[in-house]
């Protein structure tokens, strides 16, 4: 007897496991992922100037660069407004009927999130999965990256440029351009010698 139960406990929970994991710990999982891909973006917003993210935003969430602003004006990091983004994109696939324009989705979801509903469970009330924003955030974040890399590099080659300028006017025997406003060193005073 005690051997039968054994075997129907040990098969049960085998059966479990090969079903996978279950729904809400799917669901959990992907709203810790969103929050990480949030941080991520927000981490690294200061790379990139305040235009160029919202230029980045709008043309993937094909929206005007007037609703990012908004969206990010509205006390939102970077990461808020592009998690907010896609959720309002996947709704408008979603349910095309009742959300035809990313307004439309946008004004549902900051309803929602005024009403303090997470992701996971904006995106149930919805009747969406989270997953694809996931995806669609984790995008974004690396959009942003390739956008603050690019910005860096045109930095970079400004300096460069500026520093060709110095070379050149060595080159001509001008000599290194002065430094304007650097004071001048002033010595210490000596020290008195101990007195022992």
């Amino acid at each position: 007897m005690q051997g039968h139960i054994t075997a129907a406990v040990l098969g049960g929970f085998i059966m479990f496991m090969a079903m996978g994991v279950p729904a809400w710990a799917r669901s959990n999982s992907d709203e810790v992922r969103l929050e990480t891909v949030r941080q991520e973006i927000d981490r690294n917003a200061g790379a990139t100037t305040q235009d160029a993210k919202i230029q980045a935003l709008a043309s993937q969430y094909n929206v005007d660069p007037g609703v990012v602003q908004s969206l990010h004006d509205n006390k939102q990091g970077w990461g808020e407004t592009s998690i907010e983004l896609a959720m309002a994109q996947r709704l408008t696939q979603t349910d095309p009927k009742t959300y035809p324009t990313m307004t439309d989705a946008l004004n549902k979801i900051e309803t929602l999130r005024s009403q303090k509903m997470g992701w996971g469970k904006i995106a149930n009330t919805l009747g969406f999965k989270l997953g694809p924003v996931v995806s669609t955030a984790m995008h974004t974040r690396n959009e942003l990256r390739r956008e603050s890399r690019t910005q860096a590099s045109s930095h970079v080659q400004k300096v460069e440029k500026a520093s060709g300028t110095d070379n050149a006017l060595r080159a001509q025997g001008m000599g290194h351009p002065e430094r304007i406003g650097r004071p001048e060193r002033i010595e210490r005073p000596e020290r008195p010698e101990r007195v022992h």
